[in-house]
């Protein structure tokens, strides 16, 4: 960013930067043109200087005082030559301000110096005075403001030189004319200075932009080019749809390969997205879809509308969603099975009788207890006990016919709800099942084990199901459970 003008004037100190670090930028940008008028001053004034001691040799003769002047003459000259080859090499500002500054004054001094050594006319030296003084102002402060110092400085000594003589009197003339060309020239050289280093601050401020905007651009670019590839390889469907006429703008493969026909799916993006506004929050919606052989899918869209080049459009995600509801169907299964016994446990076992309990045919719900258990668990171990309960829970699923609903209810009991005809078939199932129980061998690490049961037997005659049916049945079997080990066990008790 460009500085604002009061600012970047504030920043100037007699025609150069405050800060060190930008005069020296500031000159390292600008050292063709600087170099090129310092080659210019050395050699035009140099050679000028030099030239005009065939004057002095004219007017003065080969004296002494000639000799001194040409030997001035000559050092200026030398340093001019050193200005020179200083502009004409490398850029070493702080070399070239030196140089210059040594110029300048040197070339002020020999000024001086003739002027009090030549016979001439006040006007003469006037004139002389003048153009160095326009040189001087042209070309300082170039690099440094100390130049300014050399005019006034030159002026008052050549002043004193004309008052000093009384044939150069009066010199009220030539006072006044040369502070009117100190005070001018010194503002236009600052003038021209700080033109110089501010028209450097544009410069920089409008290449900066030009950069950060090429770098802006360039970024752009890249990061189009990256999206554009992420869209077309997405392995998911993704589609750019116009939201007010629903033309499909882009797509990617994976929406060829799944969404056919591509207008139409665009159609309904649109007509789902209709009042989704630009930079509204993510819209998901779960709907089904077909794909290319008309096999309907469950499919999760993402939606979201953005502003392109004035129009809005919907960028849409989608995600085959059937897998995940697939998972969580069998996540909910598992929920509902006992790990060990690989039966329902209670709340699959409510969810399995529900279809049984709505039918209004007699119903018997059996509670099933195994006897002593946890003898078995104290003198084996619980290792022992569980491979027990997996033979039961084996035995009792191919026990039951097709139709019946058995579980594990918790613990050592299980639970049974079957089909039967009549109350003495229902006490004859349970029977059946508690002999079945007490004559099989079950087989476990630490031998043969027997084990005996007790049942509680409850009947549903008739009726439609209530919301609490199970709940009442189990209570009823659980009682007649518990009347079924108070009288010793290993029998079958039937609610009445």
């Amino acid at each position: 960013m460009a500085d604002p003008p009061g600012m970047a004037s504030a920043q100037l100190r007699g025609g150069v930067f405050a800060d060190p670090a930008r005069e020296r930028a500031c000159v390292g940008a600008n050292w063709p043109m600087l170099s090129a008028r310092a080659r210019e001053l050395a050699l035009s004034g140099g050679t000028g200087l030099l030239l005009l001691g065939l004057v002095d040799l004219a007017l003065l003769g080969p004296t002494a005082i000639w000799g001194a002047l040409l030997a001035a003459r000559i050092a200026v000259g030398v340093s001019a030559l050193a200005l020179w080859r200083t502009a004409r090499g490398a850029a070493q500002p702080r070399r070239l301000r030196r140089r210059l500054l040594a110029f300048e004054a040197l070339a002020a001094a020999l000024m001086l110096a003739d002027t009090a050594a030549l016979p001439l006319r006040a006007a003469a030296p006037a004139m002389a005075a003048l153009t160095l003084l326009a040189a001087l102002y042209v070309y300082a402060p170039l690099l440094t403001p100390a130049a300014l110092w050399i005019g006034p400085a030159f002026s008052l000594g050549f002043v004193g030189l004309l008052l000093r003589d009384p044939a150069h009197a009066p010199a009220a003339w030539a006072a006044a004319l040369l502070t009117l060309v100190n005070l001018g020239g010194r503002r236009i050289a600052l003038q021209q200075a700080g033109f110089l280093r501010l028209a450097w601050l544009d410069r920089e401020a409008l290449r900066r932009a030009v950069a950060d905007r090429a770098r802006i651009g360039s970024a752009l670019r890249a990061s189009e080019a990256r999206l554009r590839l992420l869209f077309d390889a997405a392995p998911l469907p993704m589609l750019l749809v116009r939201q007010h006429d629903a033309a499909l703008l882009r797509h990617n493969a994976a929406a060829s390969r799944w969404l056919q026909p591509l207008d139409r799916a665009a159609s309904t993006v649109a007509r789902l997205c209709a009042g989704l506004r630009v930079d509204e929050a993510t819209r998901y919606i779960e709907l089904p879809l077909g794909d290319g052989v008309a096999q309907p899918r469950d499919a999760l869209l993402s939606a979201r509308v953005l502003d392109i080049d004035g129009e809005a459009c919907v960028l849409v995600g989608m995600a085959d969603v059937a897998s995940l509801h697939d998972a969580q169907r069998g996540v909910a299964g598992l929920a509902e099975i006992d790990a060990l016994t690989a039966l329902p446990n209670r709340r699959g076992f409510a969810a399995r009788t529900r279809a049984l309990l709505r039918q209004t045919t007699p119903l018997a719900l059996l509670l099933l207890d195994l006897d002593h258990f946890k003898r078995i668990n104290a003198i084996h171990g619980v290792g022992v006990g569980d491979e027990v309960l997996v033979q039961v829970g084996a035995l009792l699923g191919h026990h039951m016919r097709h139709g019946d609903v058995m579980g594990r209810h918790g613990g050592e009991e299980f639970v049974a709800l079957l089909g039967v005809a009549s109350r003495a078939t229902a006490r004859e199932a349970a029977e059946r099942l508690r002999a079945y129980i007490e004559a099989h061998p079950f087989a476990t690490s630490v031998g043969v084990l027997r084990l005996s049961v007790s049942i509680g037997l409850v009947l549903r005659e008739t009726g439609p199901s209530t919301p609490d049916a199970l709940a009442a049945l189990l209570a009823l079997a659980d009682a007649a459970l518990d009347r079924a080990k108070q009288r010793g066990r290993n029998r079958v008790e039937m609610h009445e």
